[in-house]
């Protein structure tokens, strides 16, 4: 989280922050929650992941509003319908209604508020972790990908290409790396935004696409 608070913004690209020359927008964060705050349309959530603390505004889900189910045909279809909503409501709010202590991972991406840097989430839920499997992964995870990704020089194309050379370059950097990432872990579907968070695309698309 210290590399989220602190890094240089680029005021020509609003939302685009750069960590080492690196263009980041989106981030991914694993930490224990620390602080709440619940708003009518959303929470706010101070997540600590032991580098530092970031609030993350994390908008309520309209499934879990409290509307009422009166009023239904009571047919034994219309009340198992029922009872399964009322279920899938209880899981969702159990998963998105945190409190302090619990470990949570939000996905989403970096805003300035008031001074503040803060994650506007577009998905977050809390971990169940009891042995610490989640978070010892986390760590171990993170120095590979700073020492492969953030910690290196962030590689463009070269200089005195024209802008479209170097948008066809970005797209077939973008096209192998997505390629590649697919491959190798074995995934067949995905939605865009999943993707999104990958940091080794979003560097590649931040500045040329």
């Amino acid at each position: 989280l210290k590399e989220i608070v602190t890094p240089i913004k680029n005021v020509l690209c609003l939302g685009i922050f750069f960590y080492n020359g690196h263009p980041v927008r989106q981030v991914d964060v694993v930490g224990i929650v620390v602080q709440t705050k619940e708003r009518d349309a959303f929470y706010n959530y101070g997540v600590d992941d032991s580098t530092g603390v970031i609030n993350c505004v994390c908008w309520k889900n309209p499934m879990v509003s409290e509307t009422s189910l009166s009023g239904h045909p009571s047919t034994p279809t219309s009340l198992t319908v029922l009872e399964q909503m009322k279920k899938l409501r209880e899981m969702v709010s159990q998963k998105t209604k945190l409190e302090i202590g619990d470990i949570v991972r939000v996905r989403g991406h970096i805003r300035t508020y008031k001074q503040q840097r803060e994650i506007q989430a577009s998905c977050f839920y809390k971990v169940d972790d009891p042995v610490c499997d989640v978070q010892i992964s986390r760590m171990l995870e993170l120095p590979c990908l700073y020492r492969e990704v953030y910690d290196k020089p962030f590689q463009g194309p070269e200089e005195g290409q024209s802008d479209l050379e170097g948008q066809n370059f970005a797209i077939s950097m973008l096209h192998e790396k997505v390629k590649g990432f697919l491959l190798e872990n074995k995934i067949q579907t995905f939605y865009q935004q999943e993707l999104e968070t990958i940091d080794t695309l979003v560097s590649l698309t931040g500045v040329h696409l």
